[in-house]
């Protein structure tokens, strides 16, 4: 498994604030790459649209279909990990629709169930799937897992996804999404510990801490404790990732619980 580097703006190895420039300049490293690893040793290509636990790393919107020309260029399968994109979560019910891109296959998990039932599976396009249902016996992929086609899960699959499709949950995902991009933007003209804020593609936020704007310099843990705690105490609770505040709300989430994390985030930074 060889890696790209991340089409993070805020820091990446090229000193490139330019999101379009950016993800140019990775597609190149990523030409690089496949050709000293020579296209025929490479089985597939995977990106999260939007990089979740890795910091809430928001690319141009040109970076995915970047990525898929190349691929399609050397004969190289993609697959989009849509475990944390899929479902809603970008305002799209992809993450790789939402970068309008179509992958040759996509992981997925989490929003397919709301969390209520653990279940996972893989998306294959056309391209994929017409080699095993051309190729007969000998084109099967034998495995066997013990919870398979669970019929417990496949009921609160499909229930879910009624209730996603009912509740047309994608797009409050994107206004409220929305919403909470510009009220953190706001808070980082009032805050200057507030280095950088990534968001604005549904309801997937990042809030990088520092103690120094100009020089990008690290939050410290402890002052990072102090702020998760006073988030907590004002009303909400938020995930840490190193010097990052990093959040997925619910799908459902109103205008008014977005008011809450944003008042209780006023109140964390305030006690830095």
């Amino acid at each position: 498994c060889f890696h790209l580097p991340s089409p993070y703006t805020y820091r990446n190895p090229f000193g490139e604030t330019n999101g379009a420039l950016l993800a140019q300049k990775i597609a190149a490293a990523m030409v690089d790459e496949i050709e000293f690893q020579d296209p025929s040793t490479i089985a597939a290509f995977i990106m999260e649209p939007i990089q979740g636990a890795g910091g809430v790393i928001v690319p141009d919107a040109s970076f995915m279909k970047h990525m898929r020309e190349i691929c399609d260029r050397y004969g190289i399968l993609m697959i989009s990990d849509e475990v944390i994109t899929g479902f809603g979560r970008t305002g799209d019910w992809t993450g790789a629709r939402h970068w309008g891109v179509q992958p040759d296959m996509m992981t997925i998990a989490k929003g397919i169930t709301s969390g209520y039932f653990p279940v996972g599976g893989v998306v294959l396009g056309d391209k994929v799937a017409e080699v095993f249902e051309k190729a007969g016996p000998e084109g099967n992929i034998w495995t066997g897992y013990t919870y398979s086609a669970h019929p417990v899960g496949a009921a609160a699959v499909v229930a879910c996804l009624s209730e996603t499709l009912r509740l047309d949950t994608k797009n409050n995902a994107a206004v409220r999404g929305a919403q909470l991009y510009e009220g953190v933007k706001k808070l980082a003209e009032k805050y200057d510990i507030i280095g950088d804020v990534r968001g604005g593609h549904g309801l997937m936020m990042g809030i990088e801490l520092v103690s120094d704007r100009e020089k990008k310099t690290p939050m410290d843990a402890a002052t990072m404790k102090r702020v998760h705690q006073a988030t907590y105490e004002a009303g909400a609770m938020v995930r840490l990732g190193a010097h990052n505040i990093l959040m997925s709300p619910p799908l459902v989430i109103s205008e008014a619980e977005i008011d809450v994390i944003l008042s209780s985030l006023d109140a964390g930074f305030a006690a830095a």
